[in-house]
């Protein structure tokens, strides 16, 4: 194979490679916001209910929701979605 057949073979891989690293990108971003969503839906949540169901982590939650809206630059997706593919794989 020539050299400049390699190389832009290479690029061409590179670039498919790219595709999917941004699907996968768009796909972690959008369950950050889910994350964020979830968060802010449980500040709603009536006292009493939150006592009631007092087995969930429910400061845990808002607290994540905080850490994705208002602290993201410290955000690891990196760690965030493996962690979710282990606690919502069915």
């Amino acid at each position: 194979m020539k050299n400049e057949d390699r190389q832009v073979l290479e690029k061409i891989v590179g670039y498919c490679n790219d595709v999917e690293s941004l699907k996968r990108i768009s796909f972690q971003y959008s369950c950050n916001m889910c994350i964020i969503q979830i968060g802010e839906l449980v500040s709603r949540l009536s006292d009493e209910f939150l006592v009631e169901h007092s087995e969930i982590p429910w400061h845990a939650i808002k607290a994540m929701r905080n850490l994705h809206a208002h602290d993201y630059e410290r955000v690891d997706l990196g760690m965030v979605w493996p962690r979710l593919q282990k606690r919502f794989r069915n």
